[in-house]
């Protein structure tokens, strides 16, 4: 880019603490979380983690124990169970655990949709079901929630969902969070209540 996305921008994130990042569309918020997050180095300045700046840090450390929602997702062919689990692909998923994340991002997993359950094929190529943008950005979330994690970033996760299911989302988030580092962005000022 002949500019910088983000310029001169200082914050400090405690461990344990809930911070909202508002901004309009463009303003840098993403590339912000991104920096955070280690997904981008920084072409000046400093990401710290401790004392300890993220150009020195293995990648592996960095991800270990953080979580994210980002509003561009994956959509994966492969069954609801698999595509939630995958961001913690050592863990084994049982349907207790699958039922209270689906139940925390709002997946509704008795919808006709979900013929076979977690078992069903989220593609139509493998005789599966396509989903509405909606069920398949609340897959994402209960994709975030379950990985382990004592950080957690969520940028803008909930934009094709309609702001009452979005309310209920961010509050389960919040019961979730508590006691953890948390990210929020947003251009939605209802989402940042919770930092």
């Amino acid at each position: 880019a002949e500019s910088p996305a983000v310029k001169d921008a200082s914050l400090t994130i405690r461990n344990g603490e809930t911070v909202a990042i508002v901004g309009e569309n463009g303003s840098g918020k993403t590339t912000i979380v991104r920096l955070i997050t280690g997904l981008y180095l920084p072409g000046e300045g400093k990401i710290l983690y401790g004392d300890r700046d993220t150009r020195e840090i293995a990648v592996s450390s960095l991800f270990r124990n953080s979580s994210g929602v980002f509003q561009k997702y994956q959509k994966y062919q492969l069954t609801l169970r698999e595509n939630i689990s995958i961001s913690d692909a050592e863990a084994e998923p049982l349907d207790e655990q699958l039922d209270k994340i689906a139940e925390m991002s709002g997946l509704d997993t008795a919808d006709r949709s979900f013929e076979k359950g977690y078992d069903t094929m989220l593609s139509r190529e493998f005789d599966g079901v396509d989903l509405s943008g909606g069920q398949l950005q609340r897959i994402a979330i209960a994709r975030g929630f379950y990985r382990v994690h004592d950080r957690i970033v969520l940028d803008e996760p909930t934009a094709a969902i309609d702001p009452l299911e979005e309310t209920k989302i961010y509050n389960r988030f919040a019961e979730i969070s508590r006691g953890k580092t948390a990210v929020i962005v947003t251009h939605r000022l209802g989402s940042v209540r919770l930092a």
